[in-house]
């Protein structure tokens, strides 16, 4: 089974490992997060089933891309989409992003760092998901992916709800007055 490690980030360069962040803080948050064992292969079978659970439409061509972080020496093996999608993330240190449908990730070798806003405190999580890890991105979240702080040997597979080339990644300025995050902030703090 897979390890998920997550606390609190109080500031841009610091870790407060005394404050972890639990699974069910995740939940509240609208990510599900699930550990599975076996090979990559078997991990990835077990994100295809549950996107298949999530009504996404996995055997469309575009709907299914793995990923990776060696982007310098190995980007041909990435789906152009793919490719441009961390290359755009991975220009501004920090970036904030989300996406406007759901996203489905299988991390199936290496260990994935992701930054997640935390709503409710104001503040940001630095999550760590080892191989093993399902997680489930919901629209409108904010995260942060800290490509060059990628442990080498991360890959995976990534499940989009519309395909890759249709797959609704929000930027910076474009994120907060998105549908897709109003809902996610109406139904994460509780509003009506």
């Amino acid at each position: 089974m897979s390890s998920i490690r997550a606390y609190y980030l109080p500031a841009e360069s610091a870790i407060d490992t005394s404050h972890p962040f639990s699974v069910e803080q995740f939940n509240a948050l609208g990510w599900k997060i699930l550990s599975v064992g076996g090979g990559p292969n078997e991990i990835e079978q077990a994100g295809r089933k549950l996107a298949q659970e999530l009504g996404f439409p996995i055997t469309q061509e575009g709907c299914s891309v793995p990923f990776h972080f060696e982007l310098e020496k190995n980007a041909a093996t990435l789906a152009p989409e793919m490719a441009d999608i961390l290359r755009k993330v991975g220009e501004v240190k920090n970036s904030e992003t989300c996406y406007a449908n759901r996203v489905v990730a299988a991390v199936t070798g290496g260990s994935l760092q992701i930054d997640v806003e935390d709503v409710p405190a104001a503040g940001w999580v630095r999550t760590h998901f080892d191989a093993g890890t399902l997680f489930c991105i919901p629209p409108g979240a904010k995260y942060r992916i800290p490509i060059n702080e990628q442990p080498e040997g991360t890959i995976g597979t990534a499940f989009f709800k519309e395909t890759i080339s249709n797959h609704g990644l929000l930027m910076e300025k474009d994120i907060d007055n998105h549908p897709a995050r109003q809902a996610y902030l109406k139904e994460v703090l509780g509003q009506t």
